[in-house]
């Protein structure tokens, strides 16, 4: 077993709610302050965004990124051993209504969200309200780690597909009435479509876009902000708008700027609950 999976395990006896949730979450946070990973990212990312900031306003958010990673890491081990406890724990929903309908006409939906807030508080409480939800997801390198997330999702209620194998699998599932959770806020890579993400060029992943365009599914915009510690807010927005004229390249484009679009103003809300440390802008374009 990897030191990286034992001590996932160690955290995850520590962790419960109250005194000992909160000491594990000041403990991690300190530990990531030391070590600080990625720090040159986030701060460079930070610092060539749209945002107006200051030295001072980058270092108080990446210590901001790094307590809510301390607290995402403390809440999700207290969840798998009881999932049902994200329904106590989101606290505040504004437009569910709109899953709901989709969830009654057994209508599929890409759910579009991104790394931030609790987004796998988020998966867990769609899980535990009955939706049908599947995510797509990335294994980490760590053998260990990744059985280890995948047994908590599981217990959670989460159904995953592994990103190779995406597009006709994922088409399938939407058609057939499931909604998938797509985390569409990184870098896209040289297949992505070019756009802009807080005031700078960037790649953008362009899955969401075209899966509902095979599978003629609406976009579902849905976010989770933590309001406290085990304390979450749950927003659906009304489905994107898509296009329904032009070349099916054209429409793909159009559909991922819009959302975008979307993802940018939900990091605006909360520039602390989001993940600056990934490389959201590594890929050079032209």
């Amino acid at each position: 077993m990897s030191s990286g999976s034992i001590l996932l395990k160690i955290f995850q006896k520590c962790a419960a709610p109250g005194w000992r949730a909160t000491a594990m979450a000041k403990l991690v946070h300190r530990l990531l302050c030391s070590i600080a990973p990625r720090k040159g990212v986030a701060l460079s990312n930070m610092e060539n965004s749209s945002f107006p900031s200051s030295e001072s306003w980058r270092n108080e958010t990446l210590s901001g990124v790094y307590n809510h990673i301390a607290w995402m890491l403390s809440e999700y081990l207290v969840l798998v051993d009881n999932p049902r406890q994200a329904l106590d724990w989101v606290v505040d929903i504004e437009g569910e209504s709109i899953l709901q309908d989709l969830f009654m006409r057994q209508k599929g939906a890409v759910i579009l969200t991104a790394h931030l807030g609790n987004w796998e508080l988020l998966a867990a409480w769609l899980c535990q309200r009955g939706y049908p939800l599947y995510a797509v997801v990335r294994d980490p390198d760590d053998s260990d780690i990744a059985d280890l997330i995948e047994e908590y999702r599981s217990r959670v209620g989460l159904r995953t597909l592994k990103k190779r194998f995406i597009m006709k699998e994922a088409v399938r599932l939407v058609q057939s009435g499931a909604f998938l959770g797509l985390l569409a806020d990184q870098d896209g890579g040289p297949s992505g479509i070019s756009s802009t993400f807080l005031g700078k060029k960037c790649s953008t992943v362009n899955g969401p876009a075209a899966i509902s365009l095979m599978a003629d599914v609406p976009i579902v915009p849905v976010i989770s902000y933590r309001i406290a510690p085990f304390h979450h807010q749950i927003i659906v927005s009304p489905p994107l708008l898509l296009p329904e004229e032009g070349k099916r390249k054209e429409r793909i484009e159009a559909i991922t700027l819009t959302a975008d679009t979307v993802i940018e103003k939900m990091v605006y809300r909360h520039p602390e609950q989001w993940l600056w440390l990934h490389r959201r802008w590594h890929t050079s374009l032209p």
